[in-house]
Order: structure tokens, then sequence, then C-alpha cells
């Protein structure tokens, strides 16, 4: 566990870094919550067994305070699908409060568990400047059967060139997982 330890610190110490100067400099302007998104997931399940696969998801925004979101996660042995809605809004242009209910459902082929269940999620979503957005999260999962229930928290960075972006997230509970992908935001 020590590992872990020694990444959130990284990643904390790179996030202060990037976030003083561009305090300074922050606009006025809004996450998106229309995107589709892909890319290399890492997931690092409380067996030990670390998996590399891919994902795929979204989010659609619907009326100026909620949105619709669905990922597919292929991950060796594992697979996950999450669909739902929630609503954000709250802190001003340039942050969202969120929170968001999922339906998900994870599959592990080893051990033919097929598990359905739902997800509660809530966060901030701050774009600090034109180009960077932060995301800080809290997940509570149960999927009721062999798996229960879990929660975890989840933090992320999110570098945006126009309309596309480059992000990286990282989620750690029993479970770690981290995701690098590339991002297509359309809508307002």
């Amino acid at each position: 566990m020590e590992g872990a330890g020694s990444k959130m610190k990284c990643v904390l110490v790179l996030m202060v870094v990037l976030l003083a100067p561009a305090l300074a400099m922050a606009q006025d302007e809004a996450p998106k919550w229309g995107y589709i998104e892909g890319g290399w997931i890492d997931f690092d399940p409380d067996d030990g067994v670390s998996d590399d696969g891919w994902f795929a998801g979204g989010s659609m925004k619907l009326g100026k305070n909620f949105h619709l979101v669905a990922e597919y996660d292929d991950i060796g042995l594992y697979s996950f699908w999450d669909a739902g809605g929630g609503w954000h809004g709250l802190l001003g242009e340039k942050a969202d409060l969120y929170a968001q209910v999922v339906w998900s459902n994870i599959t592990v082929d080893e051990d033919d568990i097929d598990e359905s269940g739902y997800e509660i999620q809530g966060g901030v979503r701050w774009k600090i400047i034109k180009w960077f957005e932060l995301k800080g999260q809290v997940n509570w999962v149960d999927y009721g059967g062999d798996i229960g229930d879990e929660t975890t928290g989840e933090i992320g960075a999110l570098f945006l060139f126009g309309r596309f972006g480059v992000g990286l997230d990282w989620e750690t509970g029993d479970n770690e997982t981290t995701k690098a992908y590339f991002r297509l935001n359309f809508g307002k």
C-alpha cells in the first residue's frame, strides 16, 4: 500500500504546482457536460492481480442542470457497464457541484459472476482556466450478492485543447483504478 500513498503524494504535488499559476489567470468558463471519451484503464482489484484494458463513455447535457452518463470498461476477465443520470450546478460558472445515480453491472468471466446494482456519485468539477479542469468525486456502489458494496474516492485532471482533451483519473478504495483518456467535448 506504500506505493499508492507515494502515487497520491506525487499527484497532489503536481496539482499544487499547476494550480498556483493557474489561479492568477482564472477565466469564467463552465465545465462541459457534453462529451465522449475513451482510453486505457488499469484495474487492480483487491485480489492483487492488476489488469489493463480499455474504456469508452460519455455524457450528454439535458437542459441547464441535468445530464446523462454511460460507460463501458473491458479489462481482462472483468467487464463493467454503467448508465444513469444526474444534476450539476450551484457553484457558478467555473465550477459545478454534481450528483449522479448510475445503474452498474459487473461481469467476471473466470468466476461466472454477473451482478447488477446501483452507484451514487457526488463531486466537484472545477475549470480553473480555459485549458485545465480538476475533478474530485466520491462513489458508493452496491452490487449486492457476492460482491457487496464499496466506497471509493476519485481525483482527475483534464488538459483541454479547444474541443479536445487529454485526462488522467485515479480512483482508490477496496480496488484501485487508473485511467488515461482522450475526450471530445460538444455542445455548450
